[in-house]
């Protein structure tokens, strides 16, 4: 009896495993963004310009993303430039409305880390914890490919440090801020 029953059980997990093989190809597959964006703030009355690229695995029964990327963007004020660079996590939700449009949210989770530290008045800045959420509606171009456009808002911690000298004194300090603001982007889906 004891042999029968294992038999049936090895039975059992072997065709839960082969079924699940089989279906696991068509639920996930990768998928990949590459897009570019401005940020406008008002810190400096500034602006930002990026350009960003995330990859990672979507999951077509729950129309679920799950992954990772890397941008670029360039700081825009009247005093200086400065490059960040966000490493981030992303999660983003899909909402199909019919054959050619998908409506989304997704977020994007990470840290920043500064390029060249060209500050005002010898000082210069240092950035941290990058969060940018965002909706938007893709339209699609092909069986796996889009083209969307999405809207949010940017966190960007950042730290401004500053040193000056007046009248023989020396001036010295920093405060914290956000140097992010309303976000939008303009993408490729594939």
């Amino acid at each position: 009896m004891k042999f029968k029953f294992s038999r049936y059980a090895a039975s059992a997990i072997l065709f839960a495993v082969s079924s699940t093989v089989e279906i696991f190809p068509q639920s996930v597959r990768y998928n990949g963004d590459i897009e570019a964006g401005v940020v406008a703030t008002r810190k400096y009355a500034a602006a930002q310009v990026n350009a960003a690229t995330t990859h990672g695995a979507y999951f077509a029964r729950p129309k679920l993303f799950i992954g990772a990327g890397a941008s670029i963007g360039w700081n825009i004020q009247g005093e200086f430039w400065e490059k960040v660079y966000p490493i981030y996590g992303a999660v983003r939700k899909d909402f199909t409305i019919n054959r050619l449009f998908t409506a989304f949210i997704d977020t994007k989770i990470g840290y920043s880390f500064q390029g060249d530290n060209t500050g005002v008045l010898g000082g210069g800045i240092d950035y941290g914890f990058y969060c940018y959420p965002a909706a938007g509606l893709r339209f699609a171009i092909g069986e796996q490919y889009g083209l969307y456009l999405k809207v949010g808002y940017t966190y960007q911690n950042a730290t401004d440090y500053y040193l000056w000298w007046a009248d023989g004194h020396k001036f010295e300090g920093s405060h914290k801020y956000n140097a992010g603001g309303f976000s939008a982007s303009l993408g490729f889906s594939f």
